[in-house]
């Protein structure tokens, strides 16, 4: 799974790196929906100053495409579907496995007309051995952003208000991380990105082809500080001897 990512890349180098239109740099009303997106000038708030330790229910910056260009908007992480009757049900839809997406219908209709790219530093993952959890930090090893498959949803609370959410997918991992976890998130090679946000059938398999055929990930150990969500600082990526 990935419950936990960092991100800390200055959010005018996500634009320029994920091709964010300049129409939508400079605007809040693109599309025909309240989709929260983020003004160039107003790129210091909560959901884009560095965060070295993302977690469910944290307002994430996600490149999607809105009438026909890049906008970069801020979702809830953790997707909650139009026809929820709460938003509680986002807590356990932060993830979506690959292999059933298209099957399930909290996700069915999202993964065909609203995909999404997370942009990323890296994600966390945990180790199981015995009754211990030994964190890890995967990354790009040329340190370049990652860009994790997502898809988003708009949601109208009983009292009117909106919500736009949104989930990580998830596939089988890699066999360099395959010793610490059996699943890591879909990552969109930089090739593909423009495919993946544009509308139709979702790119599955294109995706996963180019993901695990491109050598480029790192892994190390890192402190269990990690684990509380309260614990947010630059170090928490630091390796450590295990």
């Amino acid at each position: 799974m990935c419950g936990r990512y960092t991100l800390k890349t200055d959010p005018k180098v996500l634009a320029m790196d994920f091709n964010v239109a300049a129409a939508a740099m400079n605007s809040e009303t693109i599309g025909n929906l309240d989709l929260p997106i983020v003004p160039i000038t107003q790129m210091s708030g909560t959901a884009l100053n560095p965060n070295f330790n993302v977690a469910p229910t944290h307002e994430v910056p996600a490149v999607c495409k809105r009438d026909g260009v890049n906008t970069l908007a801020v979702f809830s992480w953790g997707l909650v579907p139009h026809w929820a009757k709460d938003r509680a049900i986002g807590n356990r839809m932060i993830n979506a496995r690959v292999e059933t997406v298209l099957e399930k219908p909290s996700f069915r209709t999202a993964v065909n007309k609203r995909r999404c790219i997370v942009p990323a530093d890296g994600w966390y993952e945990w180790q199981k051995t015995g009754t211990q959890k030994q964190p890890y930090f995967c990354s790009a090893a040329d340190e370049s952003v990652l860009g994790f498959a997502g898809m988003y949803e708009h949601w109208s609370a009983p009292d009117g208000t909106s919500l736009w959410s949104l989930t990580i997918m998830t596939t089988q991992a890699r066999a360099e991380l395959a010793h610490i976890h059996d699943r890591m998130p879909v990552l969109v090679t930089p090739e593909l990105r423009n495919e993946w946000l544009s509308d139709g059938p979702a790119p599955i398999a294109a995706v996963l082809d180019a993901a695990h055929s491109t050598p480029w990930l790192q892994v190390w150990p890192v402190s269990s500080a990690v684990g509380n969500v309260r614990n947010n600082h630059e170090h928490l990526t630091d390796q450590i001897e295990v």
